[in-house]
């Protein structure tokens, strides 16, 4: 059984990173698996991580809102895809002891928080 990744949020979440977020196991889980010996990124680091990464994937925005909101979730949308299929390839806990696939997703899903953060970031200037 996976234990879901509850956190609330202080920004709007894109619809679909809402319902990974539901599914992805959190950081008590992942640290479970792993053991407590096993460094592993805060959160909030991680998600630093996404969003400069996701900054760094973005060339020039449009200048137009409608263009610059396609633009990015063109960009937003594989991340968010390969996200989903990490968090639905998830073997059941049991069958994975070593807990690597669910560091992976967990990972993953804090980076794509970040991501989120910066396309709603970039699609906000001015």
């Amino acid at each position: 059984m996976r234990l879901p990744f509850i956190a609330r949020s202080s920004h709007v979440l894109h619809p679909l990173l809402e319902k990974i977020i539901l599914l992805a196991p959190d950081r008590t889980c992942v640290v479970f698996l792993l053991g407590s010996d096993v460094s592993l990124p805060e959160e909030e680091q991680l998600q630093q991580n996404g969003y400069e990464l996701f900054q760094m994937m973005v060339g020039d925005l449009p200048i137009t809102y409608h263009e610059r909101g396609n633009y990015l979730e063109a960009h937003f949308r594989p991340l968010l895809d390969a996200a989903m299929e990490m968090i639905m390839a998830l073997p059941d806990i049991s069958a994975d002891a070593s807990g690597k696939h669910y560091a992976q997703a967990y990972i993953a899903v804090q980076n794509l928080i970040g991501a989120q953060k910066a396309a709603m970031s970039m699609y906000c200037r001015t």
